[in-house]
């Protein structure tokens, strides 16, 4: 176990806004620490950090001599002109290239050296001959395979090069590239964003049993729970380091804020204790001249422990957080049908024909692999996209109200006032204050959503389905941008919302929480489980095929 990375007294600021204060901490071999905290708190800027991208006002960061650092960013910055396959390669290694470096470094020692530049040499030369046995005991394209099919790297991508590649395309090669690499310190940006289940699970037990340390910043609780070791809270412009992984974080900051603010209080008992004795000895010093002096120095002792008091940064249990309250009508007890509905594009089968029924107060997952027709079947449900054969209807006063992963029902010209007041005839006071209550400012609520991060368009989305009085509510990953505190009081939310859920999800946690039936396209097949997503992992061959028999195109 050694320390690869550490960071002292830190100071960083952007924009004129103080980002962390007081950073200080450090990452040692076998470490897995996920890094928490709400959105713009600084998360991707400790990365930065951490890889020398953006330099410190004050404190410093220091990295163990010849150490390797990978860091997979929301958008890698590859080559865009190189093939995926020579990318990949690239990533795989070397032995003649690397041999060439080998024998460059033999040759400075019999250089003129000093102790530093020896050492440096040395600890190169060890590095490389290391990486050289793992390459030449390996089978790199046997490897790559395996990473690859694990990824789901489609192999028809090999030979496009890389800057033709989707977001999320891209994403993957350049996580794959990681994989291969296996440097010493492996910084993750959401790496679960665009993988399936099976993707994930494959991920999560490869950093499982990473021999080099591991900073993950992720909203998916389950990989938190599985991957990490160690959480690091970004709070008040610094860290606090949590032993475990998330679900024993929540329990420990709980724990750690009630006795921190039992200590306050117990301190500031002991003040207002202090300080009338201070009131009482100045009363007999008016009295008696020879309490003056003592009189005096616990004035002092006084103004000196409401200063420390007043310096001590005030424990806080629970933060401003967004306001969801769902308040509808019930709506029909029929929710949603389908009868025999299928869809294709071209020759190109989608989902085969299906029966379907959901019911009032339903919550109901949706599940399959990238690709596999989940929005398209979401979309039929809505009508927003007919059916190649048979049918969809929702029933009579069923009132939908669709989240939109990319947003897309959000006109980017118009500002989220106009949005809600579009809505609801609400004065620009009103609108704004309901707006407060999903955490925007007043310069927010004027801005166009163009303008808006990825954050701020989710919770404007969740507000115009509280506004719409929607009973039926169609989720397309509405925990994406989230931050953790927000996903979880969406979580309760729905918990309690007294109409029917339909949503898509690759977020596990939240699947586990809130559905209570599971739907899963795979190869065209849709399949209904009666029961929430753990049951739907444990019992594969529990499903019932909705698929009926063929229906005539329209």
């Amino acid at each position: 176990m050694g320390i690869i990375v550490q960071a002292a007294g830190v100071q960083v600021s952007h924009g004129g806004n103080r980002i962390f204060t007081d950073l200080t901490f450090d990452l040692q071999d076998g470490d897995r620490a996920a890094i928490v905290g709400p959105n713009g708190s600084g998360k991707s800027t400790l990365f930065r950090l951490l890889t020398r991208d953006i330099a410190p006002e004050r404190g410093a960061v220091t990295q163990r001599r010849g150490a390797t650092i990978g860091f997979l960013t929301q958008e890698p910055a590859l080559d865009p002109a190189t093939a995926v396959r020579d990318l990949l390669n690239q990533a795989s290694g070397d032995p003649d290239q690397l041999e060439r470096e080998i024998e460059a470094l033999q040759d400075r020692l019999a250089e003129p050296l000093d102790d530093d530049e020896m050492s440096a040499v040395l600890d190169a030369l060890t590095d490389g001959l290391a990486r050289l046995d793992d390459l030449l005991a390996s089978d790199g394209a046997a490897e790559m395979d395996a990473v690859l099919d694990a990824l789901r790297v489609r192999r028809e991508l090999l030979d496009r090069p890389f800057g033709t590649l989707s977001g999320g395309e891209k994403k993957i090669v350049a996580l794959a590239r990681f994989v291969i690499v296996k440097p010493d310190l492996l910084l993750l940006d959401e790496p679960e964003n665009h993988l399936d289940a099976d993707a994930k699970a494959w991920l999560e037990t490869w950093l499982g049993s990473y021999k080099g340390a591991v900073g993950l910043i992720s909203h998916d609780r389950y990989m938190i729970d599985r991957v990490a070791n160690e959480i690091f809270e970004i709070e008040d412009g610094g860290i606090q380091v949590y032993h475990g992984n998330y679900s024993q974080f929540q329990e420990q900051k709980v724990a750690r804020l009630t006795r921190a603010i039992e200590l306050r209080e117990l301190a500031e008992r002991e003040f207002k204790k202090l300080k009338e004795s201070a009131e009482d000895l100045t009363q007999w010093a008016r009295q008696n001249p020879k309490f003056a002096t003592r009189a005096e120095a616990m004035r002092r002792k006084v103004d000196e422990e409401r200063a420390r008091l007043d310096a001590e940064k005030m424990p806080v249990l629970t933060r401003r957080q967004i306001k969801v309250e769902f308040d509808v009508d019930r709506g029909s007890t029929i929710v949603l049908t389908a009868d025999g509905a299928s869809k294709s594009w071209g020759e190109r089968e989608i989902i085969k024909p299906f029966d379907l029924e959901i019911r009032h107060g339903e919550r109901v997952g949706i599940v399959g692999p990238n690709g596999a027709g989940k929005t398209t079947l979401f979309r039929m449900a809505m009508g927003r996209e007919p059916a190649s054969a048979g049918s969809t209807r929702i029933g009579p006063s069923i009132v939908p109200g669709y989240y939109a992963q990319e947003h897309e029902t959000l006109d980017p010209n118009q500002t989220p006032i106009d949005v809600i007041r579009r809505i609801k005839p609400l004065n620009e006071q009103q609108a704004l204050s309901f707006l407060v209550g999903f955490l925007f400012e007043r310069d927010d609520v004027m801005n166009r959503i163009g303008n808006l991060s990825g954050g701020e368009r989710s919770r404007l989305q969740i507000a115009t389905l509280i506004l719409q009085g929607a009973n039926f509510l169609l989720l397309d990953e509405p925990t994406n941008n989230l931050d953790l505190p927000s996903v979880e009081i969406l979580e309760d939310a729905l918990l309690s919302f007294p109409g029917t859920i339909l949503t898509i999800s690759h977020d596990r946690y939240y699947l586990d929480k809130i559905c209570t039936r599971i739907i899963e396209i795979r190869d065209t097949i849709v399949t209904d489980y009666a029961g929430g997503f753990t049951w739907y992992q444990q019992h594969p061959d529990k499903g019932v095929r909705l698929t009926r028999r063929e229906v005539a195109r329209r």
